[in-house]
């Protein structure tokens, strides 16, 4: 495996842990709530989003460019 590729992929799973960990930090409020099982069921459901969020952080930033480069030539 090339250094370019170790590295390529480390800093691909790096913003995965940190695009994580901010999403999943929206949904904290839930935490005191657990006990009931549709609100932790919803919790399972939201954390899994947020997760395959994580993994398609690169692709939201390149929408989210597109989107502003779009407005801004409006």
């Amino acid at each position: 495996m090339s250094i370019w590729v170790l590295i390529a992929l480390t800093s691909y799973f790096l913003g995965v842990v940190c695009q994580w960990l901010d999403e999943q930090r929206k949904y904290q409020e839930l935490d005191e709530y657990t006990n009931f099982p549709i609100v932790w069921a919803t919790k399972l459901v939201l954390l899994s989003g947020c997760f395959l969020e994580a993994l398609f952080w690169p692709f939201s930033l390149l929408i989210d460019d597109s989107i502003s480069l779009e407005r801004q030539l409006d």
